[in-house]
């Protein structure tokens, strides 16, 4: 019996260390998000909790080129959120994108901030993110960063805002997405900044 129960847990041990290597879907941490977020389902990475995250040494992530009168902020943010980290760890991922911040929004707009992603052939992505300068900037960027993430995921947002209860919705006025996962993604980072993440 002693060898059954041996063999038992080995297979246990076994199984256990194998599923640390699936992927899963994108959770959020608190049960009013988690439903909403999990409208990409396309992702394909382990979810890791932010506050739990090993990402307190990273950088930033070397293709976020970020204009001068951001630099401070994006500082800021590296050095006390840990969701920001993880974005950025997963933007310096990939390789064949390039980032860049710049605080200018077009005349007329009435939205804080617009991100557009173009692929420039051969495989390679540019993203344009454009925020005005207020009192929700760093929650803006982490916004308009996880829109990025979202296209690295491939999560298809035409096709998703047609569900009615996909977390993704068609802006019309704007003709742009917008999606609970990255609304979620910037309140965290606003949160964590303000040091009222639990």
């Amino acid at each position: 019996m002693n060898t059954f129960l041996r063999s038992m847990a080995l297979v246990a041990l076994m199984s256990v260390c194998g599923v640390r290597h699936v992927s899963g879907f994108a959770q959020a941490d608190t049960p009013q998000e988690r439903e909403p977020l999990r409208s990409s389902q396309v992702a394909a990475r382990v979810y890791v909790a932010a506050r739990s995250a090993t990402f307190d040494h990273v950088e930033r992530a070397p293709n976020l080129i970020v204009g001068s009168v951001y630099q401070p902020l994006i500082g800021e943010m590296l050095a006390r959120s840990p969701t920001f980290r993880r974005q950025c760890a997963r933007l310096a991922a990939a390789t064949n994108l390039t980032v860049l911040v710049r605080s200018d929004l077009p005349a007329g707009t009435r939205a804080g901030a617009l991100t557009s992603i173009q692929s420039t052939g051969l495989g390679k992505i540019e993203a344009f993110v454009r925020v005005g300068m207020s009192h929700r900037t760093a929650e803006l960027i982490a916004h308009e960063i996880e829109h990025i993430i979202e296209q690295l995921d491939g999560v298809d947002l035409r096709a998703k805002s047609r569900l009615p209860t996909s977390g993704v919705r068609h802006v019309w006025d704007l003709d742009a997405y917008e999606t609970t996962r990255a609304i979620a993604t910037g309140l965290r980072v606003a949160r964590e900044l303000s040091g009222n993440e639990p």
